[in-house]
Formats: C-alpha cells, sequence, structure tokens
C-alpha cells in the first residue's frame, strides 16, 4: 500500500470517495468498507499448519498513488464557452439531468461514445449506485446524480474490462473528473487501458457529496418522509439549501447546515464547484430561466454539445450570469476551507494528548497554508509572555 496514500489523503481525510484507486489497484486488494476510504484486504497462504500473512503491496508499482487526485496538483481548465442549455425533445427543461441525459443520448446516437459510467440512484431504495449504462433506455432511465455518495470510478473495471467498451463517458461530482482526469495525465504503460477508453467526462456542479444515511437519519427519522415518497434531491449553494422533490408533486426545503453533518470527510478539502476539472460541466447557477448552465472547457467538450445541438435535443443561448457563477465558487472556497481549519484544530487537540499525530499535524498544516510548519529549536528566541516561566 502506498505509504503516501495513507498518510497524505487517507488520515486527514481527504479522499473523495471517486473510486479510481480501487479500479487501478493492480493487486485488486483494496475495498470499500465502513470507512470513507478503502480499506486494504488481508490475504494469507497456508504453509503447513501456518497462516502467513502475504504483504501483497510490498512489490507494487502504485497505481493506486498514480491515480488518486488528491495527490496531484490539478491545474483548472479555463471555460471555452459558457452558455444557457435545456433540452429541445418533447419536452423542454433546464435540470441539469435532463441536459446531461440529452448529451449522453446524442452522444450514444452519433457513436461518439458506446457506454456511461455514472452516478445514479435506485428509484425504490434510494440507494445511490455506480452504473454503467450501454443503451438510450439506460441513459434515460436513470434517476441521475442526485448527490448521494457511491464509488463511481469503480464501476470503471465492469465498463472496460467485463463488458469490453472503448469510448466512455464518466458523469459525476467534480471529484470524479479529478480522478478521471488523473488517469488521463498518468503515463505509465499499465494504464493505458482507461486512458484509452476515457473519452468525456461531465460534472454537475457540486457542493458537497452525502453519505446514504443522511436518507435514513435526516429525511426519514428527523422529518418523517418516507424514501419511496422522494423523487429527486437538489443542492444550491446560491441559496444555501437541500431540496427535496417528492412524487406528488411537494418539495421540502433543507438549510445546508443541517445536511453539511451528513457530508463526507473528503468534500471539507474540495474547493470545487464548477468542475473545473471535468470537459463539461453543468448546473443551475447563473443561468436563464428554466435553463442550465453549461461550461464546455475542453475542445472535447465542446464538440459533444455541438453534436446534441445538431441532433436537435439541446438548445443554447449565450446569456449567463457569469457574477452568480464566481459567487458561488466562492462560497464553496470558504465553506470548504472553514472545514478544513475546524479539523486543524481537532488534530491539534489530539496531538497534545497523542504526540504520534504530530505528523499528521503538520501536514494539515501544509495542505492549509502551502508552508512547511516551522519548528521553534531555540527556545531563547521563544517570548512566553510570562518572564520565561
Amino acid at each position: 500500500m502506498s505509504t503516501r496514500l495513507q498518510q497524505e489523503v487517507w488520515a486527514l481525510q481527504r479522499c473523495s470517495g471517486c473510486g479510481v484507486c480501487v479500479a487501478a489497484c493492480s493487486k485488486g486488494v483494496l475495498y470499500w468498507g465502513d470507512e470513507q476510504h478503502p480499506l486494504l484486504e488481508k490475504r494469507e497462504k497456508a504453509l503447513g499448519l501456518s497462516h502467513i500473512e502475504l504483504r501483497t503491496c510490498e512489490v507494487c508499482e502504485k497505481f493506486c498513488e498514480l491515480s488518486c487526485p488528491r495527490l496531484a496538483d490539478l491545474t483548472p481548465s479555463e471555460p471555452l464557452s459558457i452558455v444557457s442549455a435545456r433540452t429541445a425533445s418533447v419536452i423542454q427543461s433546464g435540470e441539469p439531468n435532463d441536459v446531461i441525459r440529452s448529451l449522453l443520448v446524442a452522444a450514444l446516437s452519433a457513436d461518439l461514445i458506446d457506454g456511461v459510467v455514472m452516478l445514479d440512484m435506485d428509484p425504490w431504495t434510494l440507494d445511490p449506485v455506480a452504473r454503467v449504462a450501454t443503451s438510450v433506455d439506460e441513459i434515460v432511465s436513470g434517476v441521475g446524480m442526485q448527490y448521494l455518495w457511491a464509488p463511481v470510478l469503480s464501476a470503471l473495471n465492469e465498463a472496460i474490462f467485463d463488458l469490453g467498451l472503448r469510448k466512455l463517458a464518466i458523469v459525476g461530482p467534480p471529484c470524479v473528473a479529478e480522478g478521471a482526469r488523473q488517469l488521463l495525465d498518468a503515463e505509465h504503460d499499465r494504464l493505458w487501458p482507461y486512458r484509452q477508453a476515457i473519452r468525456v467526462s461531465i460534472a454537475p456542479f457540486c457542493t458537497g457529496i452525502y453519505l446514504p444515511d443522511m436518507v435514513t437519519e435526516l429525511l426519514e427519522r428527523g422529518m418523517g418522509i418516507s424514501r419511496h415518497q422522494i423523487r429527486g434531491l437538489t443542492t444550491s449553494v446560491a441559496d444555501g439549501t437541500l431540496t427535496v422533490s417528492l412524487w406528488d408533486g411537494a418539495e421540502h426545503t433543507i438549510p445546508l447546515t443541517e445536511v453539511e453533518p451528513f457530508t463526507r470527510h473528503g468534500c471539507g478539502s474540495c474547493d470545487d464547484y464548477l468542475g473545473k476539472s471535468a470537459d463539461i460541466a453543468i448546473g443551475n447557477v447563473g443561468a436563464q430561466p428554466d435553463h442550465a448552465t453549461l461550461i464546455a472547457r475542453t475542445a472535447t467538450g465542446e464538440a459533444f454539445v455541438q453534436n446534441a445541438i445538431r441532433f436537435g435535443l439541446l438548445e443554447t443561448v449565450a446569456r449567463v450570469n457569469e457574477e452568480a457563477l464566481n459567487a458561488a465558487q466562492a462560497e464553496k472556497d470558504r465553506r470548504a476551507r472553514a472545514k478544513a481549519l475546524d479539523e486543524f484544530r481537532v488534530l491539534m487537540l489530539d496531538a497534545l494528548g497523542d504526540p504520534r499525530t504530530k505528523d499528521q499535524v503538520r501536514r494539515q498544516f501544509v495542505n492549509l497554508y502551502g508552508v512547511p510548519h516551522k519548528r521553534v529549536t531555540d527556545r531563547r528566541k521563544v517570548n512566553v509572555g510570562c518572564g520565561g516561566c
């Protein structure tokens, strides 16, 4: 196991949960359990009556480390175009999930992709799932991203090696787009199947991803809303709310402050609201009424947008409130930094009782401030303010 992954990501609760390390692990020993980061499977070998624990990661090329976006310094992609978009089929809709479906259906019809790895939700149980879709029907019948966490990129191996797909779209929150981009940037020859297969990444705007326990603890037990009544979940950083839409047309609005206890720990170190590593980013902020804001950040993203327009599945207008976009991004920056500072304070308090955690404090200090924490080596130069007592 990569020491960097353990010490710089998992121990500091920075894991985004994208699932890319599980997919890239050449030994197949990483898996998801009850923790908010992958776990290492322990394997034993029987020698007579003895059982020896194998050091499965002792000889390894550390694909988990190479693919982890939290260990990379990704440069944000500047937008090529920013427009307001909505579906142009029988029903016109500016809902981000509907716009994403139109992009995917058009891409599949034009043979730009042959499958989609996507964050979806079981409409009956509300369990989030990482799903592979290979047909128009599977794309259209999906509920779409509902901001409930599942390790999306863990499904890459099913798509590439089990189903033999070679032209994949990746749909998930910005951290998933970061994981996909890190795979594309990795230069190791053994990772070429992923680089060859991933064609485009699409990221809805994201304030944070919530653990599935949120449905049980907050909505069902706290508010008395049965999961079978819930049609979808929508977050708004501009309003600071989570909207719960029911099948009967009713809506319940919840302040994000009440939902934040169910946010994944790794979201606290994420400052990407606008999908800056994705080819295409989509959200409600800044769009014209009944539209979604659509940001194409790469030539690939722009080509997928134009393809959907040519198929008559998407229509766009150039009017977007970019000030609202910048304000929403700034709010995400503020919330992420505030949460990271809170976690840093907790680490400092823990270090007072357990000196072994001091290395974690130093690494978190560098993550927050970008400069090494300087130790005081000459106590005579310290002004303690009490006469040196």
